[in-house]
């Protein structure tokens, strides 16, 4: 019996030191995972680098952008984000942070450069609508630089995050080993022992799987887009210096970049909403997926931000090969989409960039992008194959879009007045005022230029002000009988307090209201068809004509002239031009005249060069005719010599010496 207590205290003592043993066991392994979660959890290095590698990358974006269009919510986006960039050397001081740097001594030079160089561009960031086109550039290449340090440091500290999950993960491992030892050893004892080890295992494995999806979690979020589920720009980064690396290799072929940007997304999220903004960039994404799944060429689809998206393509069967692809892609993605039982239509503007042997194809994004741009300027929904000669017409527009602001609040931008003639008395009745800019170093700026680049940083409004009032005030000196036109944009119906502007102009300068002609162009009444009806109403209110320019160019022409009492219709000069070479134009010429004099609409004919254009144009019954024949626009200095060629001309014009005499008169 004492025997058998023995061994019954023998068997006590075991299962005691056995429950004991599985007990610690048990308590280290489930400590041992809590650490290491709390350690995965915890472990921000990767995120501070990431962050860093973001943020200098909104950076650059946003430099970049505000160099195409010195828009001040621009340059303020950009002091934001150079604050942040600040704030985040800051941030780069923490313990943990510290501790990466130290394992290697170049780390820690590179974050000093970085810093050092930051700190050095930081006042120009913060100043940066006082900088010049090419200091512009060398603040962008300094970025450049502190972009490489913090991009290498924040590739190795994601380098290390992956380590230190792998060494959590080896640990894990060990202790799970460790206790199956460990119930393998008690089988024989006592098989509640066998089903807390089984417990304890399955606790084990799902702990282990929660870090491990831990781990593939954090590394899908930090390489995909939450909304679409593209690859983002941390993504599109690695992969893109990696075909970089591969192609700067001899005789490794060459990749081409596809920047995409969706045309009227904006207008679209503005009518909509931005959920069903969001909902067509799911479309779209998508779209794009499966369009370039089906090249066997291609190597990342991104989206790089907003309606932005970049795609990298193996360009070694050559350019066309690529304009081809790039084409497919374009008329994918201008196809209509249907949310939610609406039907949409936007287009896509892409700039195709391809590395060659002679261009540094670390600026093959950025060749990119301005192509883009180009594509975008010159009438959207396009290609624009990248031509070195864009980077030329990048900086000269960036120039005109840093030095146009002061040159509006400076009177550089002067009204000059190209008059309009009355075939019928020979008298000049009135000017058009037109916007010219001599700028210092490029010389006279083409007004189409610098007005597109105004309408689209929205300084259009100012410089409309500046030029209506300024030639009010000229105007003052005219002869009692002639008026002056001045052309509105559709900008300033959008943006600017349009009546009331015109209204404090009119009591500041004291210009008689019926001595003043606004023209508009049928893009307004495409635009803004209601709202411009009804701005223009209160302007004829106060007594001042309203002109519809460039007659007969729309597409619905026709349909404007019941929509609004129109005091005068200006043909557009691409009928004038033909009317010697084609009896069409004569035709059409004749039919306008016709029908807005029924109308009660006068009529005036705009780019008359010749004798016979002009005989043409009095005999369809033009009221008033300008053109080159009678007079170049001129500032005003020059206008009295230019009204006496024009009655000169006018004499010439008829034999009639009545209509000399009128000329004279």
């Amino acid at each position: 019996m004492r025997s058998l207590s023995n061994v019954f205290n023998l068997l006590a003592v075991g299962l005691t030191i056995a429950f004991l043993a599985i007990y610690v066991a048990h308590s280290s392994i489930v400590s041992s995972t809590d650490t290491a979660l709390e350690r995965s959890s915890r472990y921000d290095v990767a995120w501070v680098g990431a962050a860093g590698r973001m943020e200098v990358l909104s950076l650059q974006k946003l430099l970049a952008k505000f160099m195409i269009t010195s828009d001040q919510a621009d340059a303020s986006q950009v002091k934001l984000f150079a604050a942040i960039l600040a704030n985040r050397f800051s941030v780069f001081q923490s313990h943990s942070y510290q501790a990466f740097l130290d394992r290697k001594p170049k780390r820690r030079v590179l974050i000093d450069a970085a810093r050092q160089t930051f700190e050095r561009i930081l006042p120009d960031l913060n100043n940066i609508e006082e900088l010049s086109g090419r200091q512009l550039e060398l603040v962008q290449q300094d970025l450049e630089k502190v972009f490489a340090g913090i991009d290498r440091i924040g590739a190795e500290a994601q380098t290390d995050s992956v380590n230190q999950v792998a060494q959590i993960r080896s640990e894990l491992k060990k202790k799970q080993d460790l206790q199956k030892w460990v119930a393998s050893g008690l089988f024989g004892f006592i098989a509640l022992l066998l089903a807390i080890a089984a417990i304890q295992n399955l606790f084990l494995r799902k702990a282990n799987r929660k870090a491990v999806g831990s781990a593939e979690g954090f590394s899908y979020l930090a390489h995909h887009d939450s909304l679409t589920g593209l690859p983002n720009r941390m993504a599109f980064n690695t992969r893109f210096a990696s075909a970089l690396a591969r192609c700067a290799e001899p005789h490794k072929g060459s990749i081409a970049v596809l920047a995409i940007d969706l045309d009227g997304f904006k207008a679209v999220n503005d009518r909509l909403g931005h959920a069903t903004g969001d909902a067509l960039l799911k479309q779209v994404a998508e779209r794009m997926s499966a369009t370039c799944a089906t090249f066997a060429n291609s190597i990342i689809t991104a989206r790089i931000g907003g309606d932005e998206f970049a795609v990298v393509l193996d360009a070694a069967e050559g350019i066309d090969a690529v304009l081809e692809q790039a084409d497919e892609l374009r008329g994918v993605l201008s196809a209509p989409y249907e949310i939610d039982g609406v039907a949409l239509v936007v287009g896509a503007s892409v700039g195709v960039a391809v590395s060659v042997a002679e261009r540094n194809p670390d600026k093959l994004l950025i060749d990119a992008d301005i192509a883009l741009t180009q594509a975008k300027a010159s009438g959207k929904d396009r290609i624009l194959l990248f031509d070195p000669a864009m980077h030329d017409i990048f900086l000269r527009t960036a120039l005109i879009q840093a030095e146009l602001a002061g040159a509006i609040e400076n009177d550089k931008i002067k009204p000059h007045y190209q008059i309009k003639v009355d075939v019928a008395t020979g008298r000049v009745t009135g000017a058009e005022v037109l916007a010219r800019w001599n700028h210092p170093t490029l010389g006279p700026v083409s007004p189409a230029e610098f007005t597109q680049i105004a309408e689209q940083s929205g300084l259009i409004v100012p410089m409309g002000r500046k030029i209506l009032e300024k030639a009010c005030r000229d105007a003052l000196h005219f002869p009692q009988d002639m008026g002056i036109a001045v052309n509105l944009s559709v900008v300033q119906f959008v943006r600017g307090d349009l009546v009331q502007t015109v209204r404090e102009v009119l009591e500041t300068t004291g210009f008689p209201a019926h001595r003043l002609t606004l023209e508009v162009t049928e893009s307004l009444m495409i635009s803004e068809s209601d709202r411009a009806v009804e701005i223009l109403t209160q302007i004829q209110e106060m007594g001042i004509s309203i002109a519809l320019d460039d007659f007969g160019t729309g597409y619905s022409a026709l349909s404007y002239l019941r929509q609004f009492d129109w005091d005068e219709l200006k043909i557009d000069r691409a009928f004038v031009m033909e009317l010697e070479t084609d009896d069409r134009a004569g035709a059409i010429v004749g039919s306008i005249v016709s029908m807005a004099h029924m109308l009660g609409i006068q009529v005036t004919a705009e780019g008359a060069e010749t004798y016979e254009q002009i005989e043409i144009l009095r005999d369809a019954g033009c009221n008033t005719i300008q053109g080159y024949h009678f007079g170049r626009p001129v500032p005003v200095s020059d206008l009295p010599g230019t009204i006496l060629h024009a009655v000169a001309a006018t004499a010439r014009l008829s034999n009639s010496s009545a209509l000399a005499k009128n000329a004279v008169a």
